[in-house]
């Protein structure tokens, strides 16, 4: 009895290991990606000439921001950028429309500077309610929409979905710009994506080497 409990305790031991994704994995093509959105609820809106609808940026802009993602892949799909199948590759997002509803705008609305940490962005995942288990997820935890510079600053994240674990973190800026107020964010998020599949893709795919 005895050996058949250590054998037990052995293959679950092993299969909870090999159930652990890293980012070798992901540029070896061992594991899928899941895209899983923008999570505003740390997010900074600095330049208060710039964010004078607060509760149209917390009620639709949000969920137009993150819905982008989805419903415009040829623009915002990351599997281009990170070399993946088709099965290798999903965007989900309204794990994170969920989560933004609790984002206070109106009270991060400032004229001041401002840094997030990557402890503090770190800190949210723990918080998140994920419905993908299987896999990396990708998140962009935002630091700021700046009017001033006209930038978005966010962290690009990396999550061992079984786990919640983050396996690497990095702050990333995108320019903003486009036509209307929803356009002129999401182009920011876009050029997040562009310098991932221009520049730092090459650079985390050689630190990752399995």
């Amino acid at each position: 009895m005895k050996k058949l409990l250590l054998l037990a305790f052995v293959l679950f031991s092993a299969g909870s290991v090999s159930a652990d994704n890293t980012m070798a994995d992901l540029f070896a093509g061992k594991t899928k990606l899941v895209f899983l959105g923008l999570d505003f609820t740390q997010a900074k809106y600095v330049g208060k000439i710039g964010f004078t609808d607060p509760a149209a940026i917390q009620n639709q802009h949000m969920v137009s921001w993150n819905n982008l993602i989805e419903m415009e892949p040829k623009k915002f799909s990351l599997q281009k950028a990170f070399h993946l199948k088709d099965d290798q590759y999903l965007s989900k997002v309204e794990d994170m429309v969920k989560f933004n509803k609790n984002a206070n705008v109106a009270d991060n609305i400032t004229d001041s500077e401002v840094t997030l940490t990557e402890e503090q962005a770190k800190k949210a995942v723990g918080k998140y309610a994920l419905s993908e288990k299987d896999g990396i997820g990708i998140v962009y935890i935002v630091e700021s929409l700046n009017k001033t510079s006209e930038k978005l600053t966010a962290y690009v994240t990396f999550i061992d979905l079984a786990t919640k674990k983050v396996l690497y973190i990095e702050r990333v800026e995108g320019k903003a710009g486009g036509f209307g107020f929803r356009n002129f964010w999401a182009g920011a998020v876009y050029k997040i994506n562009q310098e991932i599949d221009s520049k730092l893709y090459k650079k985390w795919s050689k630190s990752f080497k399995a």
